[in-house]
This record gives C-alpha cells, structure tokens and sequence, in this order.
C-alpha cells in the first residue's frame, strides 16, 4: 500500500491555540498529547499507541420526527469532548498518543468516506489504536472499509440502543440499494459481495426500538446481539462480545438521556454513564480492538457539558485499560498457562472444547474447523466466552454464540 500525507486530510484544532483551556499547569493528558494546532505542526506518528482524530461528518444522520438535526452537515462534537478529556489527568503509561486534528470533510459524504477509510487504513497498516470523535455512526461503514482494503477479517460491535441493519427498509428493499445512514449501515456493510466481515456483535439493544426485519436478519446471518435488559444483572456479560472485536463502535444513545442529552435519541432506559465506561474499559483491554469510534454527539442538544465529559471520561477508560492488555488467545498466547475443559454433547455428537487461561481467568471456545478454516480465519477459530458458557455447556444445552459462530464458518 502506497504511502499517504495524513496532513492533507486534517484541519488543526483553533481552540488549542494557547492552550488556555488547561485548568492549571499540572500533569494533565492534554499536555502530554502531541497535537495539530494553529501554532504546532502536523505531528509524527512515528511509536504512536494511540492516533486521536475528531471527525466532523453528520450528513449520514436519518431525520428527527421534527426534521433534519440543527447544522447537519457541521456537528462537531470532538472539540467539546477534548475540552473535557484533555482536563483529566494523564493514565498511567499511556505511551505515545497523537491527535491529528479535524478531519475535513468532502464535497459529498461518500467523499469524507473514502478519506477516513484511507486514514484508517493507513493507521491499521502502522498498527496504532485509532480513536474517532465525533461524527454520526455510518462512519462504521467507512472504517470497515479500511479492513476490507487490507483483507482483513474483522468482528465490529456496536453499542447500540439499535441494530442499523434494516430500520426504515421496506420489505422488498435491499440495503445495498438504499442510501447509507446512520440507521442501516450494518445491514450494507453484511450484504456487500466482497465481504470481510466475520461477526457483527450488537451490545445494549432495546427490543422495542428495534423492527422485527433487522432481528430477522440477525438471526438469518447467524450475527450475535446482547440486550440491554440482560445486561443490567451484570454488565460483565458483555465483556467476552468485546473481546472478540476489531473495531468498538459506540452510539450515544445507548446511554441514557438523564447521562446523554447531547443525543436527541436517548430514552430515559440505557445505559448509565458509569456502564458506559466499562464497556469502553473493556474495549481497552482487548488486544484486537484497533479502532474505537464514539459517535453521535450533537452540541445542539447539550446540557451543562455532560454528553462531553461522559464520552470524555469513556475515552479515558478506553486508554487506561491499554495498558493491562496481554494476549491470552489460546492460538497465539506466549508464556500463558491454559487449562483445557471438554464437555460431550450427545445433541451434537461432539464435544465443545473451552479453554480457561490461568494467569486472566477469562475463558475461550473453539470451534470445530478444518485445516483449511483454520487457515483462513485464524484466530476466530477460538470464541471469546463467560464462564457461564461452559456452565451452559455442562447442563447439555448448547452455547448460542457457538452455535452461532459454527454456522458462519460453514
């Protein structure tokens, strides 16, 4: 892949100027992130863990009931959330973060596309983590393209009060044929001809926002989602879904409104502010996730800075995970120590294997794969998986997300 000038994308950051908006002189991650302004230049992405980008692209946002969003095409929310973020202090061994600035967008929202599909291609290539700020959520669309580019299979989850796989499409539509928004990326991104989309993972959906086509199309596809309802007896059940992923997407409505009022989507049910952040946690600690996109912020709609500090506050959970990530994967871990359980299945006539590594305590899958699968899927040969799976295997049912992952290997 031939090299690309990242400048060239990116309009600096006007209100970090002078850095006037620190509180004070003390440690804060503002001060030591390397960052595009007015008065600094386009930084190295030389040793860079982590690639910050604020991205102001909203025209793939579907219309309010009331009408369009207010300044549909400019609303930028990343400028509010570094306000917020760069005011915290600094996580402990963070390593090298750059942010690049705004990144401009084209003529035609197809155009801002193919831009941050390039970026994030260019940054998967360079293996640094990519945060995304701001922007509405068929931007996910664009960053799977990225993988897609490099034929890498990917899983992406979203954290989603919504599937974005068939809202608003009639029977006989097609998602390949509708205009994308942020409403059925999903559904273009499953049917696209060439396809390198391994799993899509749902986290937090609301059933009663959610038509019967997309659960349709969920189970048709053998894709996994985890209800929000489920969630609340413990938000740890979504920590295996996580770790699986590639690419984290999260949208603001999944919070709740009274913790989220810059999403004009939020309901008073969803996610707490403090839920959010673990889930963000656990994007951060999983080894696979490159890409973390935080989308769906409107300052239009906000009160008193909190949507900011909440997505401020997410990412700075995302980062201070990074740190404790370590490769537990059954298939590529070095020095780990697993423990092997096998369960027969007489429904299946076979038996489920699960792994349980000693020194993290999280739990694996494998599947059943030929040598030839193995060869092509790699690493997603092993499901990542809660301990109740194997509790669920042990009672003589099987696994749903087993199940699930044997049927799309076929």
């Amino acid at each position: 892949m031939k090299e690309i000038d990242l400048s060239l994308y990116f309009d600096p950051c006007p209100f970090m100027e002078a850095a006037a908006f620190y509180h004070d002189s003390t440690m804060r991650l503002g001060r030591m992130v390397e960052k595009y302004t007015v008065r600094e230049h386009f930084p190295s992405l030389e040793g860079s863990s982590v690639v910050i980008a604020g991205i102001d692209e909203s025209r793939g946002a579907s219309l309010d009931e009331t009408g369009p969003l207010p300044d549909k095409r400019h609303c930028n929310g990343a400028d509010a959330v570094r306000k917020e973020l760069y005011n915290l202090y600094a996580p402990q061994g963070v390593g090298k973060v750059v942010d690049l600035g705004n990144m401009r967008c084209g003529k035609r929202i197809e155009d801002t596309y193919f831009a941050l599909a390039e970026v994030a291609c260019c940054l998967l290539n360079q293996k640094s983590t990519l945060i995304l700020l701001g922007g509405s959520q068929d931007l996910t669309y664009a960053v799977y393209q990225a993988y897609a580019r490099l034929q890498k299979m990917a899983n992406i989850v979203t954290v989603d009060a919504r599937l974005d796989l068939a809202e608003g499409l009639g029977a006989d539509e097609s998602p390949l044929d509708s205009i994308l928004s942020n409403t059925d990326y999903m559904g273009k991104i499953a049917v696209e001809p060439a396809n390198y989309l391994f799993n899509y993972m749902n986290v937090g959906y609301q059933t009663y926002l959610v038509e019967q086509e997309a659960v349709s199309l969920m189970d048709k596809l053998y894709f996994d989602a985890c209800r929000y309802g489920l969630l609340q007896d413990d938000i740890r059940d979504a920590e295996p879904y996580i770790r699986d992923a590639d690419f984290v997407s999260f949208d603001l409505c999944a919070v709740k409104r009274q913790d989220s009022p810059a999403n004009p989507w939020a309901r008073p049910t969803g996610f707490s502010a403090e839920q959010a952040c673990q889930l963000a946690r656990y994007a951060g600690l999983s080894k696979e996730v490159s890409v973390a996109g935080f989308f769906e912020y409107y300052p239009f709609f906000e009160r008193d800075n909190l949507s900011a500090q909440v997505v401020a506050e997410m990412i700075w959970c995302f980062l201070d995970a990074m740190r404790f990530r370590c490769d537990d994967h059954p298939l590529s871990a070095a020095g780990m120590d697993f423990k092997q359980y096998i369960v027969p299945l007489e429904e299946l006539g076979q038996d489920l294997v699960f792994y349980k590594c000693r020194q993290t305590d999280r739990w694996w899958m494998e599947l059943p794969c030929s040598d030839e699968q193995r060869q092509r899927y790699g690493r997603h040969c092993y499901l990542a998986c809660a301990y109740h799976d194997y509790e669920t295997a042990t009672e003589g049912n099987v696994p749903h997300r087993w199940w699930n992952a044997v049927q799309r290997i076929k």
